[in-house]
């Protein structure tokens, strides 16, 4: 009955926390209304947020039809904490710091001096890292912001529930045991996560979000050049797949005697930056193998990440004269085509919102207790 009576509790809180997290302003009546609950039951839930300010009380509100009470509504409070997302790449990283809504504070972005695969070992990825996060922590210090958690984007199959990098060929990491290593390194909770993902948690991490949708992250590298990965999200939840490697991409055009992800020739590949019709057969070979994954998914929206705004035009182009199955698809399944505005720090932006929203999630009495679950005391002792 104990663990019952705990798991309420958590499961309460966690609900009750991302409605306002999500509404931005709500009173204690609507809470009860969106969670079914008694008013007192959602009374004792917000008491527990207000004694550990992790939300603060606001302006009343209009009285309701019948008069009475003027609501006073509950929004998060900013000054509670700090989350940081990074994203990491063997040519540069980007920082994001957000407070406890959502926003961000500041951010900024670093070159690394370029490695190639072969030049990195465990122990080199550990220097790297570390090089990052402590002058972070500093950062955050020196404006007097309490960093509550951080979150690392990186490229590669990730465990993200155990905190186990299975392979990440770019910094030559196989089987590391990530969470071991940096669980209690900074003395600030560390999470990891694929980067094509954070960008699927950047988007579930938005208030009009929709339930059902593909990401795709296209981004030129210098060992890949344009390395694609995928990120799918049903009914809100992200796919991981039983290995985490679902949204590893091959393209229709792939061939078993192929290194990389697609089987255009070694000349076009080498091109793709620099000859406009080697980029229009990329653009080709990637749309056509998103066409196969509509009727399959059925996404309500499909997003590119990673190309740059001259591109938008070109890539729209390509696809209406060369890749009409695709148009096709997507208007017989209701589905919109949504080329983002590149911003360089989406990313880690995503990585960040990914650790606020592990706070929405409940865990089952019957799972392992898993790197990436957050607790609630824990948290509320860190302030």
């Amino acid at each position: 009955m104990h663990i019952n009576n705990d798991f309420q509790r958590i499961s309460n809180i966690s609900q009750a926390f991302e409605i306002i997290w999500r509404e931005k302003e709500i009173s204690r009546i609507d809470i009860a209304r969106k969670l079914n609950a008694y008013r007192s039951t959602v009374s004792n839930i917000i008491d527990i947020l207000l004694e550990n300010k992790i939300i603060c009380e606001g302006q009343r509100g209009e009285a309701g039809e019948k008069g009475g009470r003027k609501p006073i509504y509950l929004s998060i409070n900013k000054a509670f904490g700090a989350i940081a997302g990074i994203e990491l790449q063997p040519e540069f990283y980007n920082v994001v710091v957000i407070d406890f809504s959502g926003e961000t504070i500041f951010s900024y972005s670093e070159e690394i001096n370029f490695k190639t695969p072969e030049e990195y070992s465990e122990q080199s990825f550990i220097t790297l890292l570390d090089s990052i996060v402590n002058p972070l922590i500093s950062k955050v210090k020196e404006k007097g912001i309490n960093l509550l958690g951080m979150s690392l984007a990186l490229p590669g199959i990730i465990d993200t529930h155990k905190g186990v990098i299975r392979d990440s060929f770019c910094f030559n990491l196989k089987n590391v045991d990530f969470s071991s290593i940096f669980l209690n390194r900074y003395n600030i909770p560390l999470l990891i996560e694929n980067d094509a993902k954070c960008c699927a948690w950047l988007h579930k991490g938005q208030s009009e979000a929709v339930k059902d949708f593909i990401c795709v992250l296209a981004r030129e590298h210098k060992v890949e050049g344009i390395a694609v990965g995928l990120s799918v999200v049903m009914n809100n939840k992200i796919i991981n797949g039983h290995n985490y490697a679902a949204g590893e991409y091959i393209s229709v055009s792939w061939r078993k005697d192929k290194k990389g992800q697609t089987g255009l020739p070694e000349a076009v590949i080498k091109t793709l930056t620099s000859v406009e019709d080697s980029y229009n057969e990329w653009v080709k070979d990637l749309f056509s193998t998103l066409t196969v994954m509509i009727p399959l998914l059925e996404p309500c929206e499909i997003y590119l990440h990673g190309q740059k705004q001259e591109k938008r035009e070109k890539i729209l182009s390509v696809i209406s004269q060369d890749v009409s199955q695709f148009e096709g698809a997507m208007n017989n399944y209701g589905a919109r085509l949504i080329i983002t505005d590149e911003d360089g720090f989406e990313i880690a932006e995503g990585a960040a919102l990914m650790y606020l929203q592990r706070l929405f999630e409940m865990q089952f009495l019957t799972d392992d207790y898993f790197y990436s679950v957050l607790n609630w005391d824990i948290l509320f002792n860190q302030k």
